[in-house]
């Protein structure tokens, strides 16, 4: 992934959505929300490379491919959240934001619960 043009992106939108803002904030708000998008779309190819190199260890070392898929939806989840989050945050909205972190905390104990299980099953396992 090329950092390059996602920082220049990042730096020119924040400067052009701060000149916005006193004319129009709603704009300025949707500029920064684009630009996001943007640098994510930067990302996705990293982010795939991440994800079959991930595959591959876990192969390596027999583990579970559910194990795997918990991780990989779970990081993504946490990194969808505080993107949510933070851009709420930016627009003033602190409940809306929170909220968003709520549910995202309550999505990866969703994911999670399978994993409790395997869990508790393996130490029932020792304890017999």
């Amino acid at each position: 992934m090329n950092i390059i043009p996602v920082c220049v992106i990042s730096i020119f939108t924040v400067i052009c959505a701060v000149s916005l803002r006193k004319y129009s904030g709603e704009i300025a708000s949707l500029l920064l929300v684009a630009a996001v998008i943007l640098t994510a779309v930067f990302a996705i190819p990293c982010a795939q490379s991440i994800i079959s190199s991930i595959e591959g260890f876990s192969a390596a070392a027999s583990v579970r491919e559910e194990y795997v898929q918990a991780l990989v939806k779970t990081v993504g989840i946490c990194y969808l959240t505080q993107l949510t989050a933070d851009i709420c945050r930016e627009n003033g909205g602190q409940s809306a934001a929170a909220q968003a972190e709520i549910c995202g905390r309550l999505a990866v104990l969703l994911i999670a619960c399978p994993l409790y299980a395997d869990l508790i099953n393996v130490v029932a396992g020792f304890v017999e």
